[in-house]
């Protein structure tokens, strides 16, 4: 099984083998600005806690393919025999609720909650046949695969799966691009009303209001290191196989040709899309009142000895654990002052819609055994 997989933009990188790992983001960076790489790519992911152990390295083989990897729906997963919840979602609710009331009181202006699934395997899972099926689930694609070794002990044996749709940033040259993801819709099957879901999340004030704490950080961000950044005055809307989204499409161009696409994701990373705003004061909330989130609401992707790369934020993804019977994700959602408990308990299910979906799980199991 290869180490690494990117596939995005009709083209999958594959890694193969660990020549080099780095025990921190500032070691990589500082790698590929003084080209100590030697010519190779720095691949991996990022936890989300920035003080915990990233999964980056350089791998023996880098191996790019025009195609992405051959979807293989039809292969079975083993089957789920049990699933854990971390919170239940009443509890959820109720951290929602107390949040909320936190909010209102001017403790902060947003947080992302979230929440942790753990499903037992009757079998062995491959890694490599769920990222397909992620693939094949995915309404672009996009997926990518990470051997965790790298991020120490802990993490030894494990691999993160999964196809996110929201890029962190992208640098090509001198030009560079976010496209942050925040407001949720469940998609339906009924086309009416999937438009009138769409347009609802659209006019909705409260995802307005999330969304632009996002957008406003990642342009205070990036714009000492850019020349000129367009950032659309209103979001719009980014589909996926099983929600709709409020996304901003932002581009810039660089004032440093030596500025990597990993320097720009530790910048930015996390956003108030997967942590808060203000960022650090949600982050601190966020570590006391979560279990740890590994590498949920990081970052995952590569980059070159030239400085162009790729990384998405780590969301639709798993963790199958070392040995394979076990698998666990996350999902979450932003709370701002005018969030429903019922209704963000409610987009956490959505959420982990590309997951059951991986893992095979129908819409009946869904409905009885599932959050």
């Amino acid at each position: 099984m290869p180490e690494f997989v990117f596939a995005a933009d009709s083209r999958t990188l594959t890694g193969h083998g660990v020549r080099r790992t780095f025990a921190t983001t500032d070691e990589a960076v500082s790698a590929l600005r003084d080209d100590a790489t030697n010519g190779a790519a720095v691949v991996g992911a990022l936890p989300f806690h920035t003080h915990e152990t990233p999964a980056l390295f350089i791998p023996e083989r880098l191996d790019a393919d025009d195609d992405p990897p051959a979807p293989s729906p039809t292969e079975g997963i083993p089957a789920v025999t049990a699933i854990t919840e971390d919170p239940g979602a009443e509890e959820h609710a109720r951290r929602i609720t107390r949040a909320v009331a936190d909010i209102r009181r001017g403790a902060l202006s947003k947080i992302v909650l979230s929440r942790k699934l753990t499903f037992r395997m009757s079998g062995i899972v491959d890694p490599e046949l769920l990222l397909s099926r992620f693939l094949a689930g995915a309404a672009e694609v996009q997926g990518h695969l990470v051997d965790l070794s790298a991020a120490g002990a802990a993490n030894r044996g494990r691999t993160l799966v999964g196809s996110s749709p929201e890029l962190l940033v992208r640098k090509r040259g001198l030009r560079v691009e976010s496209h942050p993801l925040a407001g949720t819709a469940p998609r339906s099957e009924d086309p009416v009303q999937d438009a009138a879901r769409a347009t609802e999340l659209l006019l909705s004030a409260k995802d307005l209001d999330e969304h632009a704490f996002v957008t406003d950080e990642i342009r205070r961000i990036l714009t000492p290191h850019c020349t000129t950044l367009e950032v659309p005055r209103k979001p719009s809307l980014t589909r996926t196989s099983y929600a709709w989204h409020l996304g901003t499409p932002i581009r810039g161009t660089l004032r440093d040709p030596a500025t990597s696409a990993l320097e720009l994701a530790v910048a930015l990373h996390p956003t108030p899309a997967v942590a808060g705003y203000p960022t650090q004061r949600a982050v601190e909330l966020l570590e006391g009142c979560e279990a740890s989130r590994g590498f949920y609401g990081g970052a995952v992707g590569w980059t070159g000895p030239g400085g162009d790369g790729e990384w998405r934020v780590t969301i639709r993804s798993a963790v199958v654990d070392a040995g394979g019977r076990t698998v666990f994700a996350h999902a979450g959602g932003g709370v701002v002052a005018d969030s429903d408990p019922a209704a963000e308990v409610r987009e956490t299910r959505t959420k982990f819609g590309p997951v059951f979906g991986a893992l095979g799980i129908t819409e009946t199991r869904r409905k009885h055994n599932a959050p």
